[in-house]
């Protein structure tokens, strides 16, 4: 049962296959939001990256549960569905599943708890996590039942939701909308497109201009590095987008790199 309960560990044995997916998505996900909070913003660590530690396991508690409906139900509606669990794990996910959430809610209920009773988090600070996480969930609901182009909306939906939570507890609004112009030019933006050119949703146009996904990454992030670069000088934020963008074209260029030079295949990691 804590396979499906402790956080992360789900997220493993479902989704990171190989070591690549889980360096690929700690790049992604906490450590740019770590990056971004921390660094571009200075946020002092020392009072609020325990607090953001605790807050990102509670917020995974509840986000993997979408994983768990996806897997277990959600692939009954489809047609061809993408199987990432054998079937035994499927059909005990399914056969155990409120059992999960509650226990996964319990935790929920005790990380934040422990966030606001350590004086980490104000109790309005609490109170907007928690608005924030059933905003996710209702995204992954939707996202999880629903099988037609809207997928695409809430796909985005999920996106902001995860990549704007912490932003906005330990920032809210004292730059204005600049963290999250940000943030959305880089990364759930980006990912939306990703998304939208699957097979199921049939546009073909988008899979034409997306064709050669690593390509069509790290060109996005160049493009974008250079107008933030080249008109910095006016807007204070496009300093802060440029270093946002930098270090995923960073990260983007060196896969890129490793392909051209065959040093591995996507296949081969």
């Amino acid at each position: 049962m804590h396979t499906y309960v402790i956080p992360f560990q789900y997220l493993y044995i479902s989704r990171l296959k190989r070591i690549s997916e889980v360096l690929s998505l700690l790049w992604i996900y906490p450590m740019y939001l770590i990056f971004f909070l921390f660094y571009l913003y200075a946020i002092p660590t020392n009072s609020h990256i325990l607090g953001f530690v605790i807050g990102f396991i509670a917020w995974m508690a509840i986000y993997e549960i979408g994983y768990l409906e996806n897997d277990s139900i959600t692939i009954h509606k489809e047609k061809f569905p993408n199987l990432r669990i054998d079937t035994d794990r499927i059909n005990f996910i399914r056969s155990n599943l409120k059992t999960i959430v509650v226990l996964r809610v319990i935790l929920f209920g005790i990380l934040v708890g422990a966030n606001w009773a350590t004086n980490l988090w104000t109790i309005s600070q609490c109170g907007w996590f928690i608005g924030w996480v059933l905003m996710g969930r209702l995204f992954f609901s939707l996202h999880n039942s629903l099988r037609s182009r809207i997928n695409i909306l809430t796909y985005f939906g999920l996106c902001v939701t995860k990549y704007f939570v912490f932003p906005f507890l330990l920032l809210g609004m004292d730059y204005g909308l600049e963290p999250y112009v940000v943030i959305l030019l880089t990364f759930p933006l980006l990912r939306t497109l990703e998304h939208a050119v699957k097979p199921k949703y049939q546009l073909v146009t988008l899979q034409q201009v997306v064709e050669g996904l690593d390509t069509f990454r790290l060109g996005y992030y160049a493009f974008a590095l250079l107008i933030a670069l080249a008109i910095s000088r006016f807007f204070d934020l496009l300093p802060t987008l440029a270093l946002s963008v930098l270090y995923f074209f960073i990260f983007r260029f060196g896969i890129w790199l490793l392909i051209r030079s065959k040093v591995y295949s996507r296949e081969a990691i």
